[in-house]
């Protein structure tokens, strides 16, 4: 349904194993929407990209967003006034957006900004709409910002500017850079959620931000419910580190707690 928000995994769990393997995995496991995190460019190539979307296929495994591995780069290339170097991201990012076309994914993950640039916010949030209208004129593929605890977007009052200088500004939310940056991750809902199309989640406690969700005691199910309320039909895609649990099966666990939860928002019979 596309209606209601969706659940999913990220094959960033499983770095450092190879993307294919990681997608393989996830197909095998009959989930129905994934995340693709590239990790080299070799993996951009025509034959690696079919061998991802002929696995997914066989899965009945929908590609919804890819994450580049570049994301470290974003703030030199994207959120700078030196001559080219805009022009020069463009040209390396319409890699991905192939990619992504190929795999008929609908959106692009991007960082932003590191802590340390200071690019004023009217230029960022032009350069910003430079890449997101070219992805979306070019390729069909949305640019959704992220927040995350090592570049600028991990205060959210930056994303509140970015957004009114660039209305159609949409982002993603993840859960752990949030708590890492200090935030509840409601805090983001509250005043941006409108704008919020695509969530990273998992679960926590007072000593591990990062955990398989159902393993933690973080208020899910209220996040969730937040969401919906503000009109949210996206995607809820478990994305751990591989230090994050032991054993592999917990993310498979973990995707089906989140199942249930979201299945419950619908259905409040469920548990």
């Amino acid at each position: 349904m596309k209606d209601r928000m969706r659940a999913g995994v990220s094959s960033a769990c499983f770095f450092p194993q190879e993307t294919a393997c990681s997608v393989e995995k996830l197909a095998q496991w009959k989930i129905p929407q994934i995340e693709i995190f590239f990790n080299s460019f070799q993996e951009l190539k025509p034959d690696y990209l079919e061998r991802l979307r002929s696995c997914c296929q066989a899965g009945g495994t929908k590609i919804v967003s890819i994450h580049p591995f570049t994301s470290n780069s974003e703030s030199f290339y994207f959120f700078t006034d030196y001559p080219g170097r805009l022009q020069d991201g463009l040209a390396i990012y319409r890699h991905f957006l192939r990619a992504a076309q190929q795999l008929q994914a609908q959106l692009l993950v991007f960082h932003g900004a590191s802590i340390a640039n200071d690019l004023p916010i009217e230029q960022s949030a032009r350069h910003f709409a430079t890449l997101d209208r070219m992805a979306q004129e070019e390729y069909g593929i949305t640019v959704a910002h992220e927040n995350v605890v090592r570049s600028r977007s991990r205060d959210i009052e930056y994303l509140v500017q970015l957004r009114e200088a660039y209305p159609q500004l949409k982002l993603v939310l993840d859960v752990k850079q949030a708590l890492r940056a200090g935030h509840e991750p409601l805090e983001y809902v509250e005043q941006l959620g409108e704008s919020v199309i695509h969530v990273h989640i998992s679960d926590s406690t007072q000593e591990e931000d990062c955990l398989p969700v159902g393993s933690g005691d973080a208020h899910l199910k209220a996040l969730l419910g937040a969401l919906q309320g503000k009109g949210f039909a996206g995607c809820v895609l478990q994305e751990l580190y591989r230090s994050s649990y032991q054993e592999e099966q917990e993310v498979r666990e973990g995707y089906h707690r989140l199942q249930q939860m979201i299945d419950g928002l619908y259905h409040p019979s469920q548990k």
